[in-house]
């Protein structure tokens, strides 16, 4: 009996995936498809309709495909670093929050979910055959800033940096995992900066300052003063520069724990999560 291989290729496929790989991309548009092949609508959208039938592209969503290599076998079988789908969904874009925070070593958790911060209002995208769901998060261009550009698999992608990544979970701390997981990023980052290069740890310091101040959210110094007290950080004399820019109103520390707690009245925060929680990863 002849097996059928439905992974062979026409001139045509041939030309498009070679060319198209040969310019770097992994992700294109029917757009990008067009141009390449020169081809009118109609006859592209057929072309692209025969190779995801063949395995040899992935339908992300409307107008995008991903290429599936070679290496992925007869039956077309391949997995992509969700970052780099991410790059791909959205512009501007960075990668933020949890998926940041992981990203950066600053927490061992890891999420279902990847999220992505624009400027652009975003539906959520979820890729079921992928096992892929991006969330994303709409951000003033005035806040859109403190990202660097990092290859994944040859291919770059922004990201959120540390630093910003680290003011990020005191803002929102329900995007990555809830205040004890902005602890412990706190206390890694610190950590990341070791004790023997005081010109840099004054500059880190110095950059998560002017990173709270930029994103206008008082309560962000609340919440650093005050984890950095019970973590016993070595934040010198940032502590009372923090202090002098929290807000006058109380604040809670967790903003999904719920009104409880007793006051910590330095700090004007509301004490919602026990300090034995915010600790308890501490010797894991």
């Amino acid at each position: 009996m002849v097996t059928q291989n439905i992974r062979t290729l026409t001139p045509n496929e041939s030309q498009l995936l070679n060319t198209l790989a040969g310019d770097g991309h992994i992700i294109f548009t029917v757009q990008e498809a067009r141009a390449t092949l020169g081809a009118q609508e109609s006859q592209t959208g057929q072309l692209l309709h025969r190779l995801t039938r063949k395995r040899w592209l992935f339908r992300l969503e409307r107008g995008k495909y991903l290429i599936v290599p070679l290496e992925a076998g007869m039956k077309g079988l391949y997995t992509v670093h969700e970052f780099i789908v991410a790059a791909h969904l959205v512009t501007p874009y960075m990668i933020a929050y949890a998926s940041a925070l992981t990203f950066h070593g600053l927490t061992e958790q890891t999420s279902t979910v990847i999220f992505v911060a624009t400027t652009h209002r975003r539906r959520n995208v979820t890729i079921p055959e992928l096992g892929l769901r991006y969330r994303f998060v709409t951000l003033s261009e005035e806040h859109f800033f403190g990202f660097q550009e990092t290859l994944i698999e040859t291919q770059p992608v922004i990201i959120t940096d540390p630093a910003r990544t680290l003011i990020d979970a005191l803002d929102r701390p329900e995007y990555c995992g809830g205040i004890a997981e902005a602890a412990k990023g706190l206390w890694r980052y610190m950590r990341m900066l070791g004790t023997d290069t005081p010109l840099s740890l004054n500059a880190s310091l110095e950059q998560l300052t002017q990173y709270a101040t930029r994103l206008g959210n008082r309560t962000v110094f609340k919440r650093l003063g005050y984890l950095s007290e019970l973590q016993n950080l070595p934040v010198d004399h940032y502590l009372e520069r923090w202090h002098s820019e929290i807000s006058m109103g109380m604040s809670d520390l967790d903003p999904q724990a719920g009104p409880h707690g007793d006051y910590n009245t330095r700090w004007r925060l509301r004490i919602n999560v026990t300090p034995h929680s915010l600790l308890e990863w501490v010797g894991h």
